[in-house]
């Protein structure tokens, strides 16, 4: 056995070159220009500053734009959580067929990325399928206007990052040992008590990796904003594209993409504080 792991542990190096190389290298250069003045290889001199990332707390339109993404964000995180619980619970538990439906929840997402965005655009447009079908019930008289406002954003958002939280969700479900909810009925315990005191609460770890795999993207989404958003739907991933290639100023888009890297900490660190995932890792 120890010989085994001795020859294949050689296996990893390919996989650390690659990180270093096309995530490490990348984020040491975003570290350095976002505490240096003008270009690392320019013929000005680079100093070291940080008026980068003082100059976010200045212009209250980038804290504006900060708010705006975190709020975004959050509404998409809990909406893909209540829209994918129900879906991986009925995977887990209340289908022999969980692995077929899987793939087929999947396929979808197997077209680009870009092409499927631009589908919502139909949808949500004035004259798209869903004004016309509300028109059609007689719910409203006129189109209401849903593209390019925060809450077409919010649609693409939850369309595009939902998968993502139901995938964590089936497996850690799937786990949950049937025996124990079982148990808690013969205790005397409701339905509703059973699931909440036993499947919930064992699933909060599947809740916490869907988190991370649903907020981090979102936060720092910027084609959905672009394509479904308007004015008032800029968002982090949006200003950071600006100030990269159009803007130029690489400097202050890297101090900027190092503080959504740390608004993303804070609020995973604060998310699992909250809700007592620590005690539930250590378990």
């Amino acid at each position: 056995m120890s010989n085994i792991s001795a020859k294949n542990k050689n296996l990893i190096y390919p996989a650390i070159l690659w990180f270093s190389v096309f995530f490490m290298l990348p984020l040491f250069i975003i570290f350095i220009y976002s505490f240096t003045t003008d270009y690392m290889f320019s013929a000005k001199d680079v100093k070291f500053t940080l008026e980068n990332f003082l100059l976010i707390f200045e212009k209250k339109h980038y804290l504006i734009i900060l708010g705006r993404s975190l709020k975004i964000s959050l509404i998409t995180t809990a909406l893909s959580i209540i829209f994918s619980y129900p879906v991986a619970y009925f995977l887990a538990k209340k289908t022999r067929y969980d692995r077929l439906l899987t793939v087929l929840l999947m396929i979808p997402f197997w077209i680009n990325y870009l092409i499927r965005i631009f589908a919502w655009k139909l949808l949500l447009s004035e004259n798209g399928i869903i004004n016309q079908f509300f028109i059609f019930i007689k719910v409203i008289d006129e189109p209401v206007r849903i593209l390019y406002t925060q809450t077409a954003v919010i649609f693409g958002l939850v369309y595009t990052y939902t998968p993502m939280m139901v995938l964590p969700l089936y497996a850690t479900i799937l786990k949950i040992d049937n025996s124990l909810k079982e148990a808690a009925l013969d205790l005397g315990a409701s339905r509703a008590g059973a699931f909440f005191d036993i499947t919930f609460k064992l699933s909060m770890t599947g809740i916490f990796a869907g988190t991370l795999l649903v907020f981090i993207p979102s936060l720092g989404s910027f084609a959905i904003p672009a394509i479904l958003g308007g004015t008032d739907s800029v968002m982090i991933g949006n200003m950071v594209e600006n100030q990269f290639f159009h803007v130029g100023d690489w400097n202050f888009g890297s101090a900027f993409t190092l503080a959504l890297g740390g608004l993303s900490i804070a609020m995973i660190l604060l998310y699992s504080k909250i809700f007592g995932l620590e005690s539930i890792y250590k378990n």
